[in-house]
């Protein structure tokens, strides 16, 4: 697939690094809750750094984004321009689209959490069958699915309008978790056979949650697992304190999981040295040395 931020390497090398990727994070395990070991390249610094960008615009108003004056955007500036924002106000989720130059594309970035209704929604974390598209496989997180598929019908007829060539879903967090149902959702909506969803081109977290179980992730990994990638580092308070819970109800990761560093925009291999404890909330909203989150205006001006 052609990549948003990057030039993508040829097939053979392709699958060479897509491998030496999975082994160097010991992505290819037993342990059900890192269950793929992905074929397709991984995104290159470049990308996965513009996809921070665009996840943390996400959590600016309209009025500001028209402006375009933000340090971020213009770093963007031209790959990624503004061009709505789509909210369900009674859960307070929201997602905005941003045109990618010169692809013909369409990049969705997902908000993460700015209120206390989002906190509602994380908390009501109890199963229930998944109502995404077709398939209906498995069980999903309630909460995250009930945003989710409010979004979705506001996202699905200004993408069926658009008919974009190239297809990003990506999120900070709660929106990591709304980004990944509804980039399913949107998958099953096109109606591809054989696993594929050639409607989606990527799928991208920052400090996403899980949002399934194993029924689940085996249809969203066989429809969207190479497409997708989930960004952690050892610094975030959020994601150290929710593994264990999410292992003891039965939540299972989807995609590949790439660690990277908080402040500065570096990846990380498995065996590299832990970067610290995860001791300071605010690193639950640093990743690649983008900073996520509710923010005043003006943000992202350095």
């Amino acid at each position: 697939h052609r990549g948003t931020f990057r030039t993508p390497p040829s097939r053979p090398e392709a699958e060479s690094t897509a491998v030496a990727v999975a082994e160097s994070l010991g992505i290819a395990s037993a342990d059900p809750s890192a269950r793929m070991a992905p074929t397709a390249a991984a995104l290159s610094l470049d990308a996965a750094v513009g996809y921070s960008l665009a996840a943390s615009l996400a959590y600016s108003p309209p009025a500001e984004l028209r402006r375009g004056s933000g340090g971020y955007q213009q770093r963007l500036a031209p790959r990624l321009a503004f061009s709505q924002q789509v909210e369900v106000d009674r859960l307070r989720a929201s997602a905005t689209l941003f045109e990618m130059e010169e692809q013909d594309g369409v990049c969705v970035a997902f908000r993460g959490s700015t209120d206390l209704k989002n906190y509602l929604s994380m908390f009501n974390l109890f199963f229930e069958p998944s109502r995404l598209g077709t398939a209906k496989g498995g069980r999903v997180h309630r909460g995250y699915q009930e945003a989710s598929l409010e979004l979705y019908d506001r996202l699905s007829p200004l993408l069926a309008s658009r008919q974009p060539q190239r297809l990003a879903f990506i999120g900070h967090s709660y929106g990591g978790g709304t980004a990944t149902l509804c980039a399913l959702a949107h998958a099953e909506a096109g109606g591809e056979a054989g696993g594929e969803a050639s409607s989606v081109d990527e799928v991208v977290t920052f400090a996403g949650p899980r949002v399934g179980d194993t029924q689940f992730a085996m249809r969203y990994d066989e429809l969207l697992g190479e497409r997708t990638t989930h960004y952690v580092h050892d610094l975030d308070p959020v994601l150290a304190q929710n593994q264990p819970l999410w292992n003891a109800l039965g939540f299972v990761h989807t995609g590949r999981r790439v660690r990277c560093a908080a402040a500065e925009p570096r990846l990380l291999a498995d065996g590299d040295p832990s970067l610290g404890a995860p001791l300071n909330f605010a690193d639950h909203g640093r990743y690649l040395g983008t900073v996520l989150g509710p923010s005043p205006a003006g943000w992202g001006q350095g």
